[in-house]
């Protein structure tokens, strides 16, 4: 019986596993690792330091066909390149053909035809085609597990088509009915509580269809927009090549919203979780965006120098830059994350860049005039004796009308980078709150002295 462990007892299995490498007693290390689930056993791959490769050595074929799927980039592309050509084909022979066409792009294109030489000929055929796109399209992650009838054919005969399918390739296919009206599909509840007389065609349903080098992330956008369970994929010809199911695509869905996510922070993408990464892995992902947002804030010291004169001249200033500049950075990163969220979503594209622009012209307008009114009461009190030889109203109208001016630019600047990187090709997630904040801050500052000297220095 499989036996299942909390998240505190997998540290402990952990260390058995890494006490028993070092033993090399390896009958106690395989009766350690059968009967636990492929996703311990990866987290235990995942981060053991020494004997990665020996402890998926050490499972049976089955087991490492389910394992690998669960480990991190780091794990497969450590432990695949060392392991045998007829290793590979043995425990691929246990995986499906769009999984075992994953693994095998991690191996070097030279090993392949080694190791779909000790693979049975219908499967190494499929993996062959399969390997033919790229991992990021359609084609890449498609299940060639399918089949099409006629609209004609009664639910008997697709049944028995179904289980003949089923007893040669080990897999209940999907049923796709081609006919005059286009290509559909029959889910399998249907088809078992349908009466015998009834026609596949009068059970299938609507079924979108996308072109093999669609992008992951396009095929789950439209399945989404259909509310479709199976979409078909196409090549130039519109012949269906396979088939993607979206219980495929979670995975894509959770790593797209990890990478948004990532890069809206200024973090490099972690392959593995928080506390599965090691320390140096998770500074090299931080260090390198720090490293060009602390060189981009260098220029708020150029411009602070730049207006040296007039801080000098009225010192006061000085304490109202960090609410002033605070002000356009929030402003922004609001701005850039509901903007950045609305282009994942599909609700914003590059071409509605004048709708989104209008919309957060106004919007920070409203919030600039509101944060006005707070920054002008919170200067206009301030004690006459750290204002020196400046007035509290004027003080208040310098700061109250710098925030509103701050707040509306760093809106804007918000709003319209996730757009600009969409046009220029790159990820709108890039665009994010450091890198609008850093950018802010700096000309927030030029705004905010400008200001003040046209109204007090003048």
């Amino acid at each position: 019986m499989l036996m299942h462990f909390t998240n505190m007892q997998l540290p402990a299995l952990l260390r058995q596993v890494d006490t028993l490498l070092g033993q090399k007693d390896d009958m106690r290390l395989k009766s350690l690792l059968l009967g636990r689930s492929p996703k311990e056993l990866a987290h235990v791959i995942d981060n053991l330091t020494n004997g990665k490769r020996k402890t998926f050595a050490t499972l049976p074929p089955e087991l490492q066909a389910e394992v690998v799927l669960r480990m991190n980039d780091e794990s497969k592309e450590y432990i695949l390149p060392k392991l045998s050509d007829h290793t590979l084909a043995r425990f691929l022979h246990f995986a499906e053909e769009d999984n075992a066409a994953d693994v095998l792009q991690i191996v070097p294109d030279g090993r392949r035809p080694g190791v779909l030489q000790y693979m049975k000929p219908d499967k190494r055929v499929k993996i062959e085609k399969l390997l033919l796109f790229g991992p990021e399209t359609a084609g890449g992650i498609m299940d060639l597990n399918f089949i099409v009838v006629p609209p004609g054919i009664t639910v008997p005969e697709v049944t028995a088509t179904v289980r003949e399918h089923a007893r040669e390739h080990k897999q209940v296919p999907v049923v796709m009915v081609a006919g005059s009206k286009g290509t559909g599909w029959v889910p399998a509840r249907a088809l078992v509580s349908a009466a015998p007389g009834v026609n596949a065609g009068d059970l299938a349903r609507p079924m979108p269809a996308v072109n093999h080098t669609a992008d992951r992330e396009k095929v789950l956008a439209l399945m989404g927009r259909e509310n479709a369970d199976v979409v078909r994929v196409t090549d130039e010809h519109h012949k269906t090549l396979g088939v993607i199911h979206l219980h495929d695509l979670l995975w894509v869905a959770q790593a797209e919203a990890s990478e948004d996510v990532y890069r809206m922070g200024a973090v490099g993408l972690l392959d593995a979780g928080y506390l599965e990464s090691k320390f140096s892995t998770i500074w090299r992902k931080r260090v390198g965006w720090l490293s060009i947002l602390f060189i981009a804030e260098l220029f708020t010291f150029t411009a602070l120098a730049h207006f040296e004169s007039s801080i000098a001249a009225v010192t006061a200033l000085a304490l109202f830059v960090p609410l002033c500049i605070s002000t356009g950075g929030n402003s922004g990163s609001q701005a850039a994350t509901l903007v950045t969220r609305a282009m994942a979503l599909g609700h914003v594209t590059t071409r509605d860049w004048w709708r989104v622009m209008r919309r957060e012209l106004l919007m920070g307008v409203a919030l600039g005039g509101s944060l006005g009114i707070v920054g002008f009461v919170r200067a206009f009190l301030t004690p006459q004796e750290v204002l020196g030889g400046i007035g509290h109203r004027m003080i208040g109208v310098v700061i109250g009308l710098s925030v509103a001016i701050i707040c509306l630019w760093g809106t804007l600047v918000g709003s319209m980078l996730p757009v600009l990187f969409k046009k220029l090709g790159f990820d709108p997630g890039y665009a994010s709150s450091p890198f609008v904040a850093t950018f802010v801050d700096v000309t927030g500052i030029i705004i905010y002295f400008s200001i003040a000297s046209a109204l007090i220095l003048a």
